[in-house]
């Protein structure tokens, strides 16, 4: 009796080890796109399939990724321009899961003009000053595309940076013409009587394409493979719940983004990937190697972990 006791006692650390959950903390600014994974939280579908899932809220999708760069964090969520520059720069990451997809049916996204503004196509943007978050961002891309592709020339538009919360403003008064607004902005805008939609100018990129990743250090993602394929799969099942059931989801993403619940309820939400498909990257990638977003294009599975 003694001895079993003692074989038996010996083997409960490793018993121990295989019942309790892997941790995996997911850095990345707390937005309406990762609504299908607070989902999966709050209802333990995570827990179900073993893993201890923690979304770390960070101030910049860059702040992200240098976080899981640099070790701090197993895995990120951020824009997926960033990914490719990190992948083309031979930065430690790799993207593992497809985040947000563009569905122009939930037009979280749209470019607008004042609502006084002539302009109706990209021809009637040449020469004008339009303004963007940030440089070289998804909004800019798409926003040229959706010029050039509307008869205008983006290479004769001058570029200026301007905080969505500021943009708005900066419209009105004339002092850019056009820029790309997203949720909550978007609504706030158009509710004023000063701003007027535009476009849906993500759908001059692709009518459905990934523009968010979730990413990690290439040697980590490869020693948690298994880990990775069952997150992967609880995060795109909770999409494929979430993407269709936005009022049920709309008070605790209120609550995680301080976005206020009757703004929440009545915007276009963001959808998110129900597969890991890399193809559905690939109309971003080309655009911006059109556009010299990156340096080159390059076949999707290329940054996609292989694991």
């Amino acid at each position: 009796m003694l001895a079993g006791s003692a074989a038996t006692a010996a083997m409960w650390p490793s018993i121990l080890r295989a019942q309790t959950p892997e941790k995996i903390r997911i850095a990345g600014v707390a937005t309406d796109d990762f609504t299908p994974l607070f989902y999966a939280i709050k209802n333990g579908l995570y827990q179900k399939a073993g893993l201890d899932v923690e979304i770390v809220p960070t101030s910049t999708g860059t702040v992200a990724t240098e976080a899981v760069i640099g070790g701090a964090y197993e895995m990120g969520k951020g824009s997926l321009i960033a990914s490719l520059v990190a992948h083309l720069k031979g930065l430690p990451l790799t993207i593992v899961g497809n985040g947000a997809v563009w569905d122009p049916k939930s037009p979280f996204s749209l470019m607008v003009a004042a609502a006084d503004s002539p302009v109706k196509s990209g021809a009637d943007l040449n020469g004008k000053t339009l303004s963007t978050a940030a440089l070289n961002d998804l909004n800019q891309l798409a926003m040229r595309v959706w010029i050039d592709k509307t008869g205008g020339d983006s290479k004769t538009v001058k570029w200026i940076e301007l905080p969505n919360s500021a943009a708005g403003a900066a419209l009105a008064d004339h002092r850019v013409e056009a820029t790309c607004l997203n949720e909550p902005q978007l609504s706030a805008a158009i509710e004023s009587g000063k701003i007027r939609a535009l476009a849906p100018c993500y759908s001059a990129i692709s009518e459905h394409f990934v523009f968010t990743a979730y990413f990690a250090q290439p040697d980590w993602a490869a020693k948690h493979a298994d880990s990775i394929k069952k997150l992967l799969r609880v995060t795109y099942e909770a999409a494929a719940y979430t993407n269709n059931h936005h009022a049920e989801t709309a008070a605790m993403m209120a609550d995680i983004t301080k976005i206020p619940l009757a703004t929440i309820t009545k915007m276009a939400r963001v959808n998110g990937s129900t597969s890991g498909d890399p193809g559905l990257i690939q109309p971003a990638i080309d655009m911006a190697a059109k556009y010299n977003n990156i340096a080159r294009p390059f076949p999707a599975k290329e940054a996609y972990f292989s694991g």
